[in-house]
């Protein structure tokens, strides 16, 4: 009975950590980011872990002496170094899938972390072996400790939970989908921000697909536009509002602000006196409002709501992606490229059975050929569909779902699904009285550069028009302003204002961590952010011009007060 309780010891501290300890310490950081609740996870987890403790304790009492040390310390060993990873060894982890090539490490890095495991494990082995006495009191009170110093963390970590970590909200503000497919049979104004789509990555998918673009035929491709900010926070809030980033106060208020300035009232009151509907369409409301109620959009958008919603809970992917994650948190660097855990995973987790609003590229393109778009005749639209795009590479080359695809396919998916709402648009008649900007909110670190087409009412071309005019998303706000009917210079200056060759200064802020510099919580005070400084990089030109600043690292800092990654 002695060896079983020893056994059950050892093999429950690695299911603790994995099963137990893991998802909630995953989730409890993440809550915010996450539309499933603990309660939907945990217990079973909890049994799934006991089980397993309980099984894998018995099979080991069973084995001869020689193989059950050898088992039992390998045991012992992965919980040991896995803590050790966890506590110390883990660099700042992306939990949340914002990678699209996945988990990045330099091989020297991964060869160093091998080594500590490798350490760990061989010296618990060599123990079993030559001094079986402190192997035994190592394998109990070792496991012993980590198991309750990981209880107590876990209990303190379900007492400060927010509540909304424990229930659905039965009513709530949010973003409505049900007319995300709706357009005006007399103006639009229809801008698609397809997430992460820099310029460089252009380059590399026409090598794949020369034709890959040619639905935009009638557009004008800037092709020297700057994104202003990397990361869909601030980028978008700033695209939609004009406003700078201000990191000299905390994420949230920064959120209220912009969207309760008088000038941002104001933008969105001139779009509806000229009769313009404006809908959002983007899941990612945290990117736009942080924890401020989503109420905030009201003066702005015509599709908030605060109508219930029925949630479904796809439990067998919950508990396959929540445990993947804590594989990832746990694992040497070696192995967690193998549990990273791409955003859509957990993002389909849950459901709604009504408004839902469609993000990723095969979705709304299913949308598009099961319910096809619809036409009012009597408001004017401005649309924002914020899409996937090439954030992760899951989409193929006829924009179907696809847990690994690449990026040339992911793009070629995306214009795919780019070109059959082009297709529907000019079947009801809506394309000709459209303005359409087809773009993106950032591109990667480096490729900063991000893809800027634009059509105007009436153009028709036989290939698009090409103008390396020094643009920034700076000037969205007020070209489609102009394009709503608006006076344009009264919210800033427009593309056109930009000539072919002029030499701008232009910058672009790229979030990053220094240990130099304070490190910040993160914007839901529960974490330690990501980021702490923001590197400015000011460049006149192109691309290359930009790319020089950085790869000479001629920067400026910005200190932030907390970080939203």
């Amino acid at each position: 009975m002695k060896k079983f309780g020893l056994s059950f010891l050892n093999v429950f501290l690695l299911t603790f950590m994995l099963l137990i300890f893991g998802p909630a310490e995953i989730f409890f950081a993440n809550a915010t980011e996450f539309e499933f609740v603990y309660g939907e996870f945990a217990g079973y987890l909890a049994a799934a872990a006991l089980g397993a403790a309980a099984v894998g304790g018995g099979l080991l009492t069973v084995l001869p002496d020689r193989l059950y040390r050898l088992t039992m310390s390998v045991t012992f060993g992965v919980s040991a170094a896995g803590y050790l990873q966890v506590m110390l060894l883990n660099r700042k982890l992306d939990l949340l899938g914002l990678n699209p090539e996945g988990y990045q490490v330099d091989p020297g890095v991964a060869l160093g972390n091998l080594c500590v495991w490798l350490l760990v494990i061989s010296g618990i082995i060599v123990l079993a072996f030559v001094k079986k006495e402190i192997w035994k009191s190592l394998v109990k009170y070792g496991a012993a400790f980590l198991l309750c110093i990981q209880a107590v963390a876990l209990v303190s970590l379900l007492v400060t939970a927010r509540e909304d970590a424990y229930h659905h909200k039965t009513q709530e503000w949010h973003l409505t989908g049900e007319e995300q497919y709706a357009v005006s049979a007399r103006e639009n104004v229809i801008l698609i921000i397809l997430d992460y789509f820099s310029n460089q990555d252009l380059v590399e998918v026409q090598a794949a697909y020369p034709d890959v673009m040619d639905c935009l035929h009638d557009f004008t491709y800037y092709n020297n536009t700057d994104c202003n900010y990397y990361g869909t926070f601030p980028s978008i809030t700033h695209m939609l509002t004009g406003k700078e980033v201000d990191a000299s106060i905390p994420v949230n208020e920064w959120f209220y602000n912009v969207w309760t300035d008088p000038d941002t009232i104001a933008f969105y009151e001139a779009l509806r006196e000229r009769d313009y509907v404006v809908n959002l369409y983007s899941p990612d409301t945290h990117h736009l409002c942080g924890t401020n109620d989503v109420e905030i959009f009201r003066t702005c958008f015509s599709n908030v709501t605060n109508s219930s919603r029925k949630v479904d809970v796809f439990y067998k992917l919950l508990f396959k992606t929540i445990t993947k994650m804590s594989c990832y948190r746990m694992m040497p660097e070696m192995l967690k490229n193998v549990f990273y855990t791409e955003g859509s995973e957990y993002a389909d987790i849950i459901a709604y059975e009504d408004d839902i609003i469609n993000h990723n590229n095969a979705d709304f393109y299913r949308g598009l050929l099961e319910n096809g778009l619809t036409v009012d005749k009597h408001s004017k639209y401005f649309i924002i569909q914020h899409l996937l795009g090439t954030h992760e590479y899951t989409t193929t080359a006829d924009c179907m779902q696809s847990p690994k695809s690449t990026l040339e396919d992911t793009a070629r998916g995306c214009m795919v699904m780019v070109e059959e709402y082009l297709n529907q648009l000019k079947q009801i008649g809506a394309y000709d009285n459209s303005t359409i900007i087809v773009t993106s909110d950032h591109g990667d670190m480096v490729d900063s550069q991000v893809i800027f087409y634009i059509k105007e009412p009436g153009i028709t071309r036989e290939s698009a028009a090409v103008t390396n005019a020094p643009i920034s998303l700076c000037e969205l706000r007020p070209t489609i302003a102009q394009a709503a009917g608006l006076d344009g210079a009264r919210f800033g200056r427009t593309i056109y204002e930009f000539a072919e060759n002029e030499q701008r200064e232009r910058q672009v802020w790229v979030r990053d961590s220094d240990v130099r510099y304070t490190i910040v919580q993160n914007y839901v005070e529960d974490r330690i952010g990501y980021a702490n400084i923001y590197k400015v990089y000011k460049y006149i030109g192109d691309y290359d011009d930009l790319l020089s600043q950085i790869e000479q690292e001629q920067y400026e800092v910005v200190q932030m007060v907390d970080s939203f990654f």
